[in-house]
């Protein structure tokens, strides 16, 4: 969990208390950073695969990356206190 943990933290400094509380307290929290992270870290490959096929794919994570980023921004938005 450690890396999503530190992806949350560079990518949300400003939640730094919020991330960590979610962090310990929320399986589904939890569930949402690895997924964020799982797909930035499949973007990147998709990003330097150059075939057409690629394209697609860098699309699709993109969109994928950003939908989870909402979910997770929403998620500190609503649990800070």
């Amino acid at each position: 969990m450690g890396g999503a943990m530190d992806l949350m933290l560079r990518r949300f400094p400003a939640y730094k208390d919020v991330i960590f509380r979610q962090m310990s307290a929320s399986a589904r929290f939890r569930a949402m950073c690895t997924d964020y992270k799982e797909a930035l870290e499949t973007l990147e490959k998709w990003e330097h695969t150059p075939t057409p096929q690629g394209a697609s794919y860098v699309k699709d994570y993109r969109r994928l990356v950003a939908e989870l980023e909402r979910e997770i921004l929403d998620e500190l938005l609503d649990n800070d206190v």
